[in-house]
């Protein structure tokens, strides 16, 4: 029979090693996520609910907000849900630089999508879940890993007077349900 130090002392490396094991596994697995619901549900907010558009109007630094890492890309961006079906993405890119991305709910990016890379500036996407019926739907199909995550739309500005044309090029632009 084993004394009881020895099968405590067995017990404490099992659970040391379970912790330093699992700990990081859990971490790296669940803090992405995390972090991406909690930017889903400031874009959802902002843009008064899911599979909309909520537009930066705003060129340059702030010092009242997040820095951005690229204060001359003026933003759009939208929390997207596929849980009712697919959701359509379309509008016209902007002629100084223009990118669509893609993030799943892990934060990996799955798509991304220049304006040199679309060659015609009018664009029409159907994000989608595998499997969900896109019968009756025209436009290019990109499937989503997972149900909810978000796009970003990114313009460059360069300078303060690219405003007036990228606001009006966010007004072309609709997210919503397909």
């Amino acid at each position: 029979m084993l004394s009881r130090p020895i099968v405590y002392g067995a017990l404490s490396l099992a659970l040391v090693i379970a912790v330093a094991v699992g700990t990081p596994a859990f971490v790296i697995r669940q803090a992405p996520m995390k972090v991406m619901s909690t930017i889903e549900g400031r874009i959802a907010g902002a843009a008064g609910g899911w599979n909309a558009c909520y537009h930066n109007e705003v060129y340059g630094p702030r010092m009242e907000a997040a820095r951005r890492a690229n204060p001359d890309s003026i933003i759009s961006s939208m929390a997207y849900d596929l849980s009712d079906g697919p959701v359509r993405i379309s509008g016209v890119t902007w002629p100084r630089y223009w990118s669509i991305s893609f993030y799943q709910q892990n934060s990996d990016n799955f798509f991304v999508r220049n304006d040199l890379e679309l060659g015609d500036p009018n664009f029409t996407f159907i994000l989608l879940l595998d499997g969900q019926d896109t019968d009756g739907l025209a436009g290019e199909e990109i499937i989503s890993p997972t149900a909810k995550g978000i796009m970003l739309i990114r313009r460059f500005a360069a300078d303060n007077s690219d405003m007036p044309g990228i606001l009006a090029n966010q007004k072309a632009l609709s997210c919503g349900p397909a």
